[in-house]
């Protein structure tokens, strides 16, 4: 039986939704896929380097939160990334717990 390692919850973020993450030059990355105090996931075919910090912002039009973000990643596939928040400062962290609420809840078929 695996041990689970993660620290924090995370919630799939739906693809009808209009979440995504851009780069530091404001080109979209792709579309947040699952979001948690720790991190996120992006689907991208785009590559970072293993251990390096990257300045990114998670949008979230509908919320209108436009966050800065520096992340690293953590777990790659061919169509996605996992990144773990760096020194996430607490203003960005309020408005990523907004995001992980909004869609908590709708897992939960609240509204």
């Amino acid at each position: 039986m695996s041990q689970e390692r993660r620290k924090f919850e995370r919630v799939a973020i739906p693809a009808s939704s209009k979440a995504f993450v851009a780069d530091k030059n404001g080109k979209r990355i792709g579309p947040l896929s699952v979001l948690g105090r720790g991190g996120f996931q992006v689907e991208t075919t785009d590559r970072y380097k293993a251990g390096e910090a990257y300045n990114f912002e998670i949008v979230d039009e509908s919320e209108g939160i436009r966050r800065e973000v520096w992340a690293i990643p953590r777990m790659v596939t061919p169509s996605a990334i996992g990144f773990e928040f760096e020194n996430l400062e607490a203003d960005a962290a309020v408005e990523v717990g907004v995001i992980i609420g909004k869609y908590y809840s709708a897992a939960q078929g609240h509204d």
